[in-house]
């Protein structure tokens, strides 16, 4: 059944049938002419207002979760809202394979206030995933054609002709390839922690933090930093002299961001799936086996790679938003203000939280929340 969709069949309806008989009545009265016709159009007026009324559905609250089959894989899928006439928020979560159902129902679950929301789970990532999931299933080109799918069914499903396109991290990037190609599912973007480019977003990153050690003067990291050494270039397998010091510098960070300002530490982001109702607990403990299973294959596209969306999403046909922490060097906020200036758009507006990091979302959720509503209402 489609959510949206009215019903209006009012013939033989009580109060129709009171309004026809009441209108025989005043045909047979023994009243002037002119009376009996402003007393049909008096009924006649009762007669429609009771048809619009009858037409318009009441408003609904929405609450789904379902697996569905998208380019034939299994994903999860969960759709809330308290009015189910609201516009359609669709959330592209970040990693790849880093579900953030956990984080967005406990610090933006009032976005159902406002709009529908849609969570999902992409390929093989939280609630999605399985066991011997093809590791060739894991490509770029696969995750966009994913969005295009999914909006697809919900532009349908909802009954509404466009989507609200919300990307975090990865969301973002992934984000901006689904609105360059398929602009018409969507009424507007907005990115956060907004990747930009391999090469100087990784570099950006890593100069920022061996900068932070030293100011701090914490030589143990320091000493990390330099047996790390520079990145070089914008593959992921090789810009790095061995395989887990991408990790580790973002680890080191976020230690750091611990001195560096009052926001999200790594247990508070192991604790949004962890303390979660919405994952079972068999789902806790595949979780990270998920993530780390589109982090280690992701790699071996050549899509992945060397990316850079200054040169390849230059311009897209919707208005395009960027909320950005001022201490974001997970995807250094220098680069994306640096994007953003050269990105044409329709319409566009970079917006600064002074207090958050790389999850503005959680660090500012009641500023976030409130600012996805007035970016909305500014572009619908």
């Amino acid at each position: 059944m489609n959510a949206r969709k009215t019903t209006g069949n009012f013939a033989g309806s009580n109060s129709e049938k009171c309004i026809e008989k009441l209108f025989r009545i005043v045909t047979h009265s023994k009243i002037t002419k002119k009376m009996k016709k402003l007393l049909k159009v008096i009924l006649l007026m009762g007669l429609f207002a009771c048809e619009e009324k009858n037409t318009t559905k009441a408003a609904e609250s929405i609450a789904e979760a379902k697996y569905l089959d998208i380019n034939g894989t299994k994903q999860f899928v969960m759709i809330r809202g308290k009015n189910d006439r609201n516009p359609v928020l669709l959330h592209l979560h970040g990693g790849p394979g880093v579900s953030e159902l956990g984080g967005l129902r406990k610090y933006n679950k009032d976005l159902e206030k406002d709009f529908v929301v849609v969570y999902w789970d992409q390929r093989n990532a939280g609630k999605s995933y399985v066991e011997n999931f093809p590791k060739a299933e894991i490509k770029v080109s696969k995750y966009i054609e994913d969005v295009n799918v999914l909006a697809k069914y919900l532009k349908n499903r909802l009954n509404v002709k466009k989507l609200f396109l919300v990307g975090h991290s990865w969301g973002s990037r992934l984000g901006m390839y689904a609105v360059q190609k398929y602009p018409e599912h969507f009424s507007a973007f907005v990115g956060t922690g907004q990747e930009v480019a391999a090469a100087d977003g990784e570099l950006q990153s890593y100069q920022y933090t061996m900068a932070k050690a030293k100011e701090f003067k914490i030589d143990s990291l320091v000493q990390q930093l330099e047996f790390i050494g520079e990145p070089k270039g914008g593959d992921f397998r090789t810009m790095y002299a061995f395989p887990d010091a991408f990790s580790l510098q973002k680890y080191i960070l976020l230690e750091l961001n611990r001195k560096i300002y009052d926001g999200f530490t790594i247990e508070k982001l192991y604790a949004n799936f962890q303390e979660s109702d919405e994952y079972t607990a068999k789902e806790k403990e595949t979780y990270l086996t998920g993530a780390n299973f589109a982090n280690e294959h992701i790699v071996n596209d050549a899509d992945y790679n060397n990316f850079d969306l200054r040169k390849q999403v230059s311009e897209v046909k919707i208005p395009v938003f960027f909320i950005a922490g001022k201490f974001d060097y997970v995807n250094p906020t220098p680069l994306a203000k640096q994007y953003f200036d050269l990105l044409k758009a329709p319409q566009k507006e970079f917006i600064l939280y002074d207090k958050s990091g790389h999850d503005p979302a959680w660090e500012e959720a009641q500023r976030f929340n409130a600012e996805l509503v007035r970016i909305y209402k500014a572009v619908k």
